[in-house]
């Protein structure tokens, strides 16, 4: 079975939200099921971490669950749910205190700030977009203007993605198409049968392109190495009553880009990734992993950096992603993830 690579929407829906964050102020934003009493003092074991990911149990998602596998190895009860519906049901489950955190893309966090949401960004889960675009037709950048770009929508983190690849081209979005299609499951048949001329992929869908003629006009994991794609959320509260765990889980993510990138590994990344998705085919899932490597997707020592978030958010503002920008203080914090480093990778 060839590796899975549709993704869920990445934009959180405000009206939504708005009852999220009533239902978390009167919960005291700290949530129910939190780590014991105790974790705060630096010991880990007996504490619990559930972290959700915004996504099917998918191969490409193991260098963070191999970061909770190495908080089991602390003694703390860690584990990973997965949701491929809207992050309305992980902020949800914040709140009742189901999970702890949950990875999003950087719109998230200052959408619930809009809305009213205490969260934190606090870890750094992929530290690079794994998205390329991909044309039969188009040979470079050179061949854009006139052309169109399918996107999930127009006010959207694929519009700012098309914006980049527009502005690469030194063209502007009023000299090509950007078309509504919907998202990586509806775009890739759209650009199949040639109603868009381009559009942005997963590398899992380049590999599955590539053999049939179609080309990568930019990769955006190796040419925008400044734009994140999952970065982790959690509420205050629970940020306050266990700093050593999220010290630790940046810690352990820190650890899984060195596992991830070294050769000596190789074949251990791919047997925990088959673990994940056991139907995924163990030669594609390979070779996905070294086209990562070579894109630099999970950079060693890369963590959360305030001042590429902000930039970040200004490029969703443009994009019009997003209604307004918030201060950067107000919904991340990445004092974890300064502390972890210091602490020395494996």
């Amino acid at each position: 079975m060839p590796i899975a690579f549709s993704r869920p929407p990445r934009r959180l829906r405000a009206a939504m939200l708005a009852t999220c964050a009533v239902a978390l102020a009167a919960a005291g934003c700290a949530g129910h099921g939190s780590s014991p009493a105790g974790s705060s003092s630096g010991g880990l074991s007996g504490s619990r971490f559930t972290l959700m990911l915004q996504s099917t149990a998918n191969a490409n998602k193991v260098v963070e669950v191999h970061a909770v596998n190495e908080l089991k190895k602390q003694g703390v009860d860690a584990s990973v749910k997965w949701n491929d519906s809207s992050p309305n049901i992980a902020i949800t489950q914040l709140k009742t205190g189901d999970i702890d955190a949950y990875s999003e893309a950087v719109t998230g966090g200052v959408s619930a700030v809009e809305a009213g949401v205490q969260l934190k960004d606090f870890a750094l889960a992929q530290p690079r977009q794994d998205y390329v675009f991909l044309s039969k037709d188009i040979a470079g950048l050179a061949d854009l203007r006139g052309k169109k770009i399918g996107v999930q929508d127009t006010t959207g983190v694929n519009y700012a993605q098309a914006l980049l690849l527009v502005q690469k081209a030194g063209l502007t979005p009023k000299d090509v198409s950007i078309i509504a299609v919907g998202g990586q499951s509806s775009r890739l048949p759209a650009l199949v049968a040639g109603r868009v001329d381009v559009t942005m992929l997963s590398h899992a869908a380049q590999l599955q392109l590539e053999p049939k003629g179609f080309k990568t006009v930019m990769d955006l994991t190796k040419e925008a190495p400044n734009l994140y794609d999952d970065n982790v959320f959690a509420t205050p509260g629970w940020l306050a009553k266990n700093e050593p765990l999220a010290v630790a889980f940046n810690k352990a993510l820190l650890d899984s880009y060195v596992w991830f990138n070294d050769p000596a590994n190789t074949d251990a990344v791919v047997n925990e990734a088959l673990q994940i998705q056991p139907a995924a085919d163990r030669a594609q899932t390979a070779q996905l992993f070294t086209m990562l490597r070579q894109a630099n997707a999970y950079p060693v020592g890369t963590i959360l950096d305030p001042g590429l978030l902000d930039q970040q958010q200004k490029l969703y503002l443009q994009a019009g992603a997003l209604k307004a920008t918030a201060p950067v203080t107000q919904w991340a914090d990445a004092s974890y993830a300064r502390k972890a480093k210091g602490s020395g990778q494996k």
